[in-house]
């Protein structure tokens, strides 16, 4: 078989093919398969023979030949997504074994029918130990199966004509069809005084490539958006010194190859103008900065179409990518003349395969998805077109599907679906039922953007910014520093998943917002099992806005609640809070009061304790709050250093917050 060049325009690969190997394989999996083996015996079979042995350079080089199951096998130990890299192992081995269903068959009398369940696919080291596990599915029903692959599945390369062929398919069928993507899109022609970008690349054929202010169109037209990573490499930038140039004409050449490609599928999907942020915002004007980044969301949400460069790590890395698309494909394997099963890669094809470490949904975790801005970029576009490193991916608000399958799934769990459902969902009181719908959205929300990187720290804020001001333009929920007002209580209990950096200039939120830190975090909402007393009463907000982009100078609340002075200590593995000569042990106490910092506390400091609410069920009961220091000795303006829980049995009530020495204060916490 000979290799295929994978930088190759248009090659396809042709499925089915195997290797001398693989050929084995094929042959000893008939015998397996065969309809008469039994296994006799008073106990359950264990059988796993090897079926077949590999080298990992050979089975590497072998895929690249056009061996399908090679390919497969190869996927299946070094996904193409993935941070593990079996290349310095290349003489290890692989084996493959069947693992199987074994049933108890009649007559009854010791008598095991063996039924394959799937292949075990292992990577083992010079000593024999296993490094690395998977497994291929056998399957021999293929129309259950549904897997119907598309000419730009057998690509090698997602900018070839036949993948441009998926997309423009794709597009069209969403714009003709989908009337929801459209109602969500801002229509920005219809109303003058609407936010508009103040600039556009315009990239039509036949005319220089350059920047238009949008001020000098006639009309507003329908333009394109690019997300993408800036990475570590030297962004092309518009600044106010080559402001006139780039009017005049941009050279293609000098721009980075994620910006080419962008400009590429521009002009092949049939549009004339693309919006690039390091392009269409001047970089070093922080007035035209604040005042493009306050409208990121409408521009989003007018694009017709975001290009998400999903698997680019910077702006060299481009859009388009190589990859063996016989990795992702079923494998036909006959068996005989009358019989054939199907190999399946490991992964799901059905679904658009993106989800997260932390939430199960959301894009693959790809390099574009460690970047904060990204999460606006995403959720708001009515409609997403992702080039990444396995192949395309399409996502609008009423369906996703990606190139190696022809079938839509509808996309109900999808967030650009789930944060119209969080806006429709009238929320009116707290903990109602549309309440723990929305605050379950939110959870996912911060589960997904607090864990993303991003370049200056004072943009916490301001890259979700237009998430919260389109849920506020919906709802009429009002946002302060990251919490929603009408539900700041169980908004205040978010802690963080490991300890952070301790708060430090510049000022980004303040203490008691979970934008204060550069970490994850997990939102404090509790469990709805619980029915609920909060004990503190929001009595004021004040926020002074630096911008109108979510940046702030500075904010407050003023509360009232009980206010208990405690100490704390570490035990082995947690911090925990005592009041007086009362409190919780490791060795035997009856309440457990777990202190949950949000950095390393300083030993020197006074804690107090406000409670926010106590909580109860059938069989136990909680309270949860603030851990608050004074901002300056004596200083009656207090700032959060972390949360606590306690949690106990309504047989053994606590005398927290009773006997200890608690006031009903009020409180101003920066």
């Amino acid at each position: 078989m000979p290799k295929w060049d994978l930088g190759q325009n248009n090659i396809s690969a042709k499925p089915n093919s195997q290797c001398d190997t693989c050929q084995g394989l094929t042959v000893t999996l008939q015998a397996l398969l065969g309809e008469s083996i039994t296994i006799e015996g008073p106990n359950r079979p264990e059988i796993h023979p090897v079926l077949a042995k590999y080298v990992v350079h050979e089975v590497q080089a072998s895929g690249l030949q056009g061996c399908h199951i090679c390919s497969l096998i190869s996927q299946a130990l070094c996904p193409a997504h993935s941070k593990h890299d079996i290349t310095h192992i290349s003489d290890s081995t692989i084996i493959v074994k069947p693992r199987y269903n074994s049933i108890y068959a009649p007559p009854y009398d010791g008598t095991y029918k063996l039924q394959l369940a799937d292949l075990h696919v292992l990577l083992l080291d010079s000593e024999g130990s296993t490094i690395q596990t998977n497994s291929l599915q056998v399957v021999s029903d293929y129309n259950h199966y549904s897997h119907h692959p598309v000419p730009a599945s057998w690509s090698f390369w997602t900018g070839s004509d036949m993948s441009f062929d998926l997309v423009r398919e794709w597009l069209d069928h969403c714009v003709s069809d989908h009337t929801i993507c459209e109602e969500i899109r801002v229509a920005p022609a219809s109303t003058s005084g609407s936010p508009f970008p103040a600039f556009l690349v315009d990239v039509q054929p036949g005319h220089p490539i350059r920047l238009r202010d949008s001020k000098g169109l006639v009309d507003r037209p329908q333009y394109l958006t690019l997300s993408h990573r800036w990475g570590n490499s030297h962004i092309f930038q518009l600044t106010s010194k080559n402001l006139d140039t780039l009017l005049t004409e941009i050279n293609f050449s000098a721009l980075p190859q994620t910006f080419q490609d962008a400009i590429i599928i521009t002009r092949r999907l049939g549009h004339r103008f693309l919006w690039i942020d390091s392009l269409c915002i001047i970089q070093d004007s922080k007035e035209h900065w604040e005042q493009e980044s306050a409208i990121m969301g409408d521009i989003y949400r007018g694009t017709t179409c975001t290009i998400s460069a999903l698997g680019a790590t910077d702006g060299d890395s481009g859009c388009f990518k190589a990859r063996n698309p016989l990795c992702f494909q079923l494998c036909e394997v006959e068996l005989g003349r009358d019989r054939v099963v199907y190999l399946v890669p490991s992964g799901n094809l059905h679904v658009l395969e993106m989800t997260t470490q932390r939430t199960g949904y959301g894009p693959r975790v790809e390099p574009l998805h460690e970047r904060a801005w990204v999460m606006q970029e995403w959720m708001l576009s009515p409609r997403t077109l992702h080039y990444g490193t396995l192949g395309l991916y399409w996502e609008c608000a009423t369906e996703h599907s990606n190139d190696r399958v022809t079938m839509y799934a509808e996309s109900h769990t999808s967030p650009k679906h789930s944060i119209q459902r969080a806006c429709s969902l009238g929320v009116t009181g707290i903990l109602d039922q549309s309440f723990w719908e929305f605050s379950i959205w939110w959870k996912k929300v911060l589960l997904m953007y607090t864990p993303c990187g991003i370049t200056y720290s004072t943009d916490r804020l301001v890259a979700i910014n237009g998430i919260i001001k389109f849920v506020e333009s919906r709802t009429g929920l009002h946002n302060v520093a990251g919490l929603w007002k009408e539900y700041i209580c169980p908004e205040l209990l978010w802690n963080v998943e490991s300890l952070a950096e301790r708060r430090s200039e510049p000022y980004q939120a303040p203490t008691w917002s979970w934008a204060s830190l550069n970490c994850s975090v997990n939102p404090g909402i509790p469990d709805p099992g619980y029915v609920f007393d909060w004990k503190m009463e929001l009595l004021d907000v004040v926020v002074h806005p630096a911008a109108d982009n979510g940046q702030l100078l500075g904010a407050y609340i003023r509360v009232r609640g009980l206010l208990q002075l405690v100490r704390w200590e570490r035990s082995e593995s947690d911090y925990m809070v005592k009041w007086g000569d009362k409190g919780a042990t490791r060795n035997g106490a009856d309440n457990s009061i777990y202190f949950l910092p949000d950095s390393e506390p300083d030993p020197e400091q006074e804690l107090w304790a406000l409670l926010v609410v106590h909580a109860t069920a059938d069989a136990s009961y909680m309270n949860m709050g603030l851990l608050l220091a004074r901002k300056e000795a004596d200083s009656e303006v207090w700032i959060r250093v972390g949360t606590f829980r306690q949690y106990d049995r309504p047989t053994l009530p606590t005398q927290f917050f009773q006997d200890g020495g608690a006031e009903l204060k009020n409180l101003v916490i920066e």
